[in-house]
């Protein structure tokens, strides 16, 4: 009997991917700190950044973000104050760019409180949106290998 294929699709993701904690546990030690984005985008598929971080970062850095990070790696961008500002800034990073307010994604935060068996609840009731993003708060490390491994386990 051939196995249906799970429709729904989850990237796993945090706020930023800087964090002092992650080196030497997630980063290696002798990685440069310029490279850090590029290798976050190799174990996760996504990150949020709020409006303050993207907004203040000159043009050409985000098109080196774009450039680096794997073809199916997503920016999923707090949206300016203002719509339709930011444009060149937003388009720069091409069509990895997501406004956080567009109707296409599932937002499903969580945090290092969060227990798994709330997330897999909510992912269930959220089943038929497809992809999901599945975004940190807090960047604990160890809660995001927790979630990837549910996410394994449940077929995401």
């Amino acid at each position: 009997m051939p196995i249906t294929p799970n429709f729904h699709y989850c990237r796993l993701g945090a706020i930023g991917w800087d964090y002092a904690a992650w080196n030497g546990v997630f980063y290696p030690e002798d990685l440069p700190v310029d490279w850090r984005l590029n290798y976050y985008s190799t174990q996760f598929e996504c990150v949020y950044l709020p409006y303050a971080a993207w907004h203040a970062t000159p043009l050409e850095t985000l098109q080196e973000w774009h450039h680096t990070t794997l073809d199916q790696f997503r920016f999923l961008l707090e949206p300016p104050p203002s719509p339709n500002t930011d444009t060149a800034l937003i388009a720069a990073l091409g069509e990895k760019a997501l406004l956080a307010y567009q109707r296409g994604p599932t937002l499903l935060w969580f945090d290092r409180d969060t227990p798994l068996k709330h997330l897999a609840q909510s992912l269930q009731a959220l089943e038929q949106a497809s992809p999901i993003y599945l975004l940190s708060t807090s960047g604990d490390f160890t809660q995001l290998e927790q979630v990837q491994t549910l996410l394994e386990v449940m077929g995401y």
